[in-house]
């Protein structure tokens, strides 16, 4: 960053709520590849004072991510995004939601994963040119014993892993590239 840049000036801010930690990496992974490929890009938490302070006439595109935890996003993704409708609106933006029905072997569980991530963004004003489904993590290691044990019965059922010594990870990062991509040529070509 330039002597004149402040940490409010990126090209590409990538916006994030997470419970468990997946939707951080992977708001972390796609600001290194727009910086990889010259934008100014970081990750920022919705809930933190940083994402109130970024300069949107600067921002050329943005993204923003939620986990999906029974069948809601996170309240503050929902507060972020009312707030911030009209800019985001007024530039190519991308929506993802990240859960582990994305990734299900289940058909109707990965319908119902992308239905969810596709109303989101429009029952708060925005209209995002991308909206994006992506497979989470199964975080044993991370939950508490109840959500362990809880997960871990879903798991059986649905097929999944169940040693619960370990955490599997259910993002496809070959997708997310993509995702960064195609939000990036929408930002060369001006297209919102």
């Amino acid at each position: 960053m330039s002597a004149n840049e402040t940490a409010s000036h990126y090209h590409v801010p990538v916006f994030f709520a997470t419970s468990e930690g997946q939707t951080r990496r992977i708001a972390e992974h796609l600001a290194e590849v727009f910086q990889q490929h010259g934008f100014l890009s970081r990750a920022i938490d919705m809930a933190s004072p940083e994402a109130e302070a970024v300069d949107w006439t600067r921002v050329r595109g943005a993204l923003v991510g939620a986990s999906l935890h029974m069948q809601r996003h996170q309240p503050q993704a929902r507060a972020f995004v009312e707030r911030h409708a009209a800019e985001l609106n007024a530039i190519p933006s991308a929506f993802f939601s990240v859960s582990l029905s994305a990734a299900s072997a289940n058909p109707e569980e990965v319908t119902a994963a992308k239905d969810l991530a596709a109303a989101f963004p429009q029952a708060h004003g925005w209209r995002p040119a991308i909206v994006a489904s992506l497979g989470g993590r199964l975080a044993y290691t991370r939950y508490n014993f109840l959500t362990r044990l809880l997960m871990k019965r879903i798991a059986r059922k649905e097929g999944a892993p169940t040693d619960t010594s370990r955490d599997y990870e259910m993002t496809d990062w070959g997708r997310v590239d993509g995702l960064a991509q195609e939000v990036e040529a929408r930002i060369r070509n001006g297209v919102v």
